[in-house]
């Protein structure tokens, strides 16, 4: 595999792992009570097991912190709720391109592509 080619499937994994917790957390503003629900199915609440362990991790990098942010958010009535979570989100944006042109930049100065 070229140089050129392995940092292009890295800026795609990178741009496809930032896009899919976007993507959670901006439907935890949509139907915020079904994706607590549905992320609590995924995870072990208190995981004792290693495995248990392991599996929460994958969830969390797969998903991200929406869901932490939301059970955060839950001290708030809704009307308060949901535009602090849509600031969150916009802030999260602009974060994720900002994360994903530096490590852009960072793979093509280390591969010199």
């Amino acid at each position: 595999m070229s140089p050129e080619t392995f940092v292009v499937y890295t800026e795609y994994l990178i741009a496809g792992m930032l896009a899919a917790h976007f993507a959670y957390s901006l439907g935890f503003l949509i139907i915020a009570g079904h994706m607590i629900i549905e992320y609590e199915k995924m995870v072990f609440l208190k995981p004792e097991k290693w495995s248990h362990k392991i599996t929460n991790t994958f969830v969390f990098l797969l998903v991200g912190t929406g869901y932490f942010i939301y059970k955060r958010l839950l001290k708030y009535n809704w009307f308060l709720r949901k535009p602090y979570f849509a600031f969150y989100l916009a802030g999260r944006g602009i974060l994720s391109i900002i994360i994903f042109y530096i490590f852009s930049f960072l793979l093509h100065l280390f591969f010199s592509v």
